[in-house]
C-alpha cells in the first residue's frame, strides 16, 4: 500500500457486519415514494427532483499520476484520452503537473491531498499558483495507518495530524488566493481512530473511506460499524455543527483468486458486479447527502489477471474500473454510459469553464406498485423539464464466500404517474446507451422491469400549466431534546395553493409534511443539524429554500456494563458458554430507539462474541441484559477449555452511542474452567 496516495480501505477493519434490514431502514425513510408503495399505498406521493448535472458533478475517481511504474505513468496519454471519455470531471489525488493537462483538455479538476511532507508554506504557495484547477484541499491520507501522513513537528497519531490539519487550515483560510479553497479533513481507516482525533474542527467538509467489503453499496453507510456517516461526524466532537461529508475513497477490487482480504473484511467481486455496485454506490450516496464521491480507483495499477477475475490474487492491483492494459472493466461502460444520459455541462476550453444551464427542478408525483420491497430511487431533472427516475433493486448481486455472481429476477414494478407525460424511454446504461424501449404517448401507468443494477426512466411532461412557484417559507425556529427536534416555520404563500413541504437534514431528504411543522428524532445530543424546508405546489412547483442550524441539546447517557455472566451457571471444559452482560444507564438521557446497544465478549483478550438484538431506548437508571447471539466464528457459544480464563465485555464496542463518559463501558470477571 503506497501511504501517500489514495489507498482501499484496509481500514474496514471491523469485526462484524449489522444485519441487512438494520443497514437498509434509514436510506429507505429517505425514499417515501418507495415506502409508500411498499404499505400498500394507493395515493401518488409528490418527490423532489435535483438536478442532474450536479449529480454528475458529485462524482469522481481517485488516480495515482505520480506513480511512473503503473499505467499512469508509462501509458499516461491512453489513460487521459480514458478518462476524458468517462466523463468524470473530478479526480483526487496528490498534486502533480499533469493535473493542468486534464483541466485544460477536459476540464477536469482535481481534489489535492495533502500532508506534512512538506512545509505548509510551500503547500500553500503550490495551491495558490494552480487554484484555477483545484476543487478542494483534503488533509492527509489515513492518518491512523501511515506515519508519513501522521508525523508532523515531532508528534505522531493523534496529535501530529491535529496540530497539522489545524495549521493548514488556518494557513488557507488566511491567504486571499486560497481562503475560498474548500477543505476536507484527514482521513482515518479504523472505526475508533475520528473518535481520538477530536474534537477538529479546521476544515469545512467531513470525510469519509467507506468500501462496503464486497456486499451491497448500502451496506458502508449507516450500519454503524464502518467508516460511515456516523463516524465521519465523530471527529467533530460532541457540541459541534455538523458539515457535509465527502467520500474520497470508496469502491470495490475484482481479485477473486486469493482468500486473503484487505484488513480482514475486504472480499472481491466479479466484474459484473462491480458494474452493477458502482452505479447503485453513487446513487445511494446521493440520496444519503453525500456531497461528491471518489471511487478508489480509475486503472489497476499493477498486472494480475488478463482473463478472469478469479486468476487475480492481489487485491490492491484490482481496484480499477480499467485493467492495467487499458481495456476498460464493464463498470467503466456502465458509468460512461450513465454520465452521458444525465450530463448537461460542457467545457469551454478557451474561456476555460463549464457552460452548465441553469435548472429549477421540480417535484414529480408518482407511486411505484408490485415488487417494491427491495426498490429504491433517484429522482434528477435536467434543464428542458425531462425527469429521470433511477430504480434499482438494493439486494446483493454477488455472493462473496461462493465467488459467485447472484442471479437476482428483476422485480415486476408499475410507476404510476399523477400527471400525463408526452413520452418515456427506459435505459439500462450497464447494457448500453441506447434506450431499450421508448413510448411516444404513454399512459399514466407504466410496467418496467426493474434488475438489480440502475434502470433509468426519462419522462417528458406535458406542458405545465402552472410555473409560478411557491414562495419560500420563512423564519425556522425549533425545540429540541437530547435527541429529537420539533421544527415550525412561517408558511409558504402560492397563487393557488402550497401543497406542502419538503424536509431534509444535511442534504439528505428526511420527510414530507402538509402542515409547516416537522418532528424528527433519532438524533444526537450536542449537535447541530443543518435542516432545510421548500414548499410545493400541486403542480410540482418548488420555492426557494429555508436553511437553520438546528441543535439538540448537551444531556448525554452514561452506559456501564454492571455485571457479567454466562450459561451454563457452572460450566465445565467441553461446554458451550453464551456469555450475559448488563447494561445500565447513568446518564441524564436517554439512548435512542433503534440504536444497536452492542456488547462484545471477549476471553483471555480473544473475541469470541457479541450482542447485537437490544435497540429499545434505555432510560435513565434502567438496567438490561443482554446475551450474545453471533460471533467471528457464527455461533454465539464458546467452548469452555480448561481455566481460569478472563471474560471482558466490551459495551458500545463499535460507537454507535455517544455518552457523557466512555471511559466505564468494560468490565471484566474471572471464569475457572475446572472440571467439578
Amino acid at each position: 500500500m503506497r501511504p501517500f496516495g489514495p489507498s482501499p480501505i484496509k481500514g474496514f477493519l471491523v469485526k462484524r457486519f449489522l444485519p441487512v434490514a438494520a443497514l437498509l431502514l434509514p436510506l429507505l425513510v429517505s425514499q417515501p415514494a418507495v415506502r409508500a408503495a411498499q404499505k400498500g399505498a394507493t395515493s401518488l406521493t409528490p418527490v423532489p427532483a435535483r438536478s442532474a448535472d450536479a449529480f454528475v458533478d458529485a462524482m469522481g475517481v481517485c488516480t495515482h499520476w505520480g506513480y511512473p511504474d503503473t499505467p499512469y505513468g508509462f501509458a499516461y496519454e491512453q489513460v487521459k484520452k480514458l478518462l476524458g471519455d468517462l466523463g468524470v470531471r473530478h479526480v483526487r489525488d496528490g498534486f502533480h503537473p499533469r493535473e493542468e493537462d486534464l483541466f485544460q483538455t477536459y476540464g477536469i479538476r482535481t481534489t489535492v491531498i495533502v500532508g506534512p511532507t512538506q512545509p505548509i508554506g510551500k503547500t500553500v504557495q503550490t495551491l495558490k499558483e494552480n487554484v484555477h484547477l483545484v476543487a478542494m484541499v483534503e488533509g492527509p491520507n489515513e492518518v491512523d495507518l501511515f506515519p508519513t501522513s501522521a508525523n508532523y513537528n515531532g508528534k505522531g497519531f493523534p496529535e501530529g495530524p491535529r496540530n497539522f490539519q489545524n495549521d493548514l487550515y488556518a494557513a488557507l483560510k488566511a491567504d486571499p488566493a486560497t481562503r475560498r479553497l474548500p477543505v476536507i479533513a484527514p482521513s482515518t481507516a479504523r472505526n475508533d481512530s475520528n473518535l481520538r482525533l477530536a474534537p477538529l474542527r479546521a476544515f469545512d467538509h467531513t470525510v469519509m473511506h467507506s468500501y462496503a467489503g464486497g456486499q451491497m453499496p448500502s451496506r458502508s453507510l449507516e450500519g454503524r460499524d464502518v467508516n460511515n456517516v456516523a463516524n465521519a461526524y465523530r471527529i467533530l466532537g460532541t457540541g459541534a455543527d455538523l458539515k457535509p461529508i465527502v467520500v474520497t475513497e470508496s469502491g470495490y477490487h475484482t481479485a477473486l483468486g486469493s482468500s486473503v482480504v484487505l484488513g480482514g473484511a475486504q472480499p472481491g467481486v466479479s466484474e459484473r458486479a462491480q458494474a452493477k455496485y458502482l452505479p447503485r454506490h453513487f446513487c445511494e450516496y446521493w440520496n444519503a447527502g453525500i456531497a461528491r464521491t471518489f471511487t478508489y480507483e480509475f486503472i489497476d495499477e499493477f498486472p494480475d489477471y488478463d482473463k478472469s477475475e478469479h486468476e487475480a490474487t492481489n487485491a490492491e492491483a484490482c481496484f480499477g474500473i480499467v485493467k492495467r492494459d487499458g481495456k476498460p472493466k464493464p463498470a467503466y461502460h456502465a458509468l460512461k454510459n450513465l454520465i452521458a444520459l444525465l450530463r448537461e455541462g460542457t467545457w469551454n476550453p478557451r474561456a476555460k469553464t463549464w457552460d452548465t444551464p441553469r435548472v429549477a427542478p421540480r417535484a414529480l408525483s408518482f407511486r411505484l406498485s408490485g415488487d417494491t420491497a427491495d426498490v429504491h430511487h433517484t429522482l434528477l431533472q435536467k434543464s428542458d423539464g425531462d425527469f429521470y427516475l433511477i430504480l434499482w433493486r438494493e439486494v446483493s448481486s454477488f455472493d462473496t464466500a461462493a465467488r459467485k455472481d447472484i442471479r437476482n429476477p428483476d422485480a415486476a414494478v408499475t410507476l404510476h404517474l399523477g400527471s400525463p407525460v408526452r413520452s418515456a424511454a427506459v435505459y439500462r446504461p450497464g447494457q448500453g446507451s441506447q434506450a431499450l424501449k421508448a413510448v411516444a404517448s404513454p399512459s399514466r401507468s407504466i410496467a418496467l422491469s426493474v434488475p438489480d443494477e440502475l434502470l433509468v426512466v426519462r419522462l417528458t411532461p406535458a406542458k405545465a400549466t402552472d410555473a409560478k412557484a411557491p414562495t419560500a417559507p420563512a423564519r425556522l425556529t425549533s425545540a429540541t431534546t437530547g435527541t429529537t427536534a420539533t421544527l415550525r416555520w412561517s408558511p409558504a404563500r402560492d397563487d393557488a395553493k402550497v401543497a406542502g413541504y419538503f424536509v431534509t437534514r444535511m442534504g439528505r431528504l428526511v420527510g414530507r409534511t402538509a402542515v409547516p411543522t416537522f418532528a424528527d428524532a433519532g438524533l444526537t445530543p450536542g449537535t447541530g443539524y443543518t435542516y432545510s424546508v421548500a414548499a410545493f405546489d400541486a403542480a410540482g412547483n418548488l420555492s426557494p429554500v429555508l436553511s437553520g442550524v438546528v441543535r439538540t441539546r448537551e444531556v448525554f447517557p452514561d452506559l456501564a456494563v454492571t455485571d457479567v455472566g454466562w450459561t451454563p451457571a457452572g460450566p465445565k471444559p467441553g461446554d458451550a458458554v453464551t456469555f450475559t452482560a448488563t447494561i445500565t444507564n447513568r446518564g441524564t438521557a436517554p439512548t435512542s430507539a433503534g440504536t444497536v446497544h452492542g456488547v462484545a465478549f471477549f476471553v483471555d483478550g480473544t473475541f469470541v462474541s457479541w450482542s447485537d438484538t437490544f435497540r429499545d431506548a434505555l432510560a435513565p437508571g434502567a438496567s438490561r441484559t443482554v446475551t450474545a447471539n453471533n460471533g467471528p466464528k457464527g455461533t454465539s457459544a464458546w467452548p469452555l477449555t480448561p481455566g481460569p480464563h478472563t471474560v471482558r465485555a466490551v459495551l458500545d464496542d463499535l460507537n454507535r452511542i455517544t455518552e457523557s463518559d466512555e471511559t466505564n463501558n468494560v468490565r471484566e470477571k474471572p471464569l475457572a474452567g475446572v472440571a467439578p
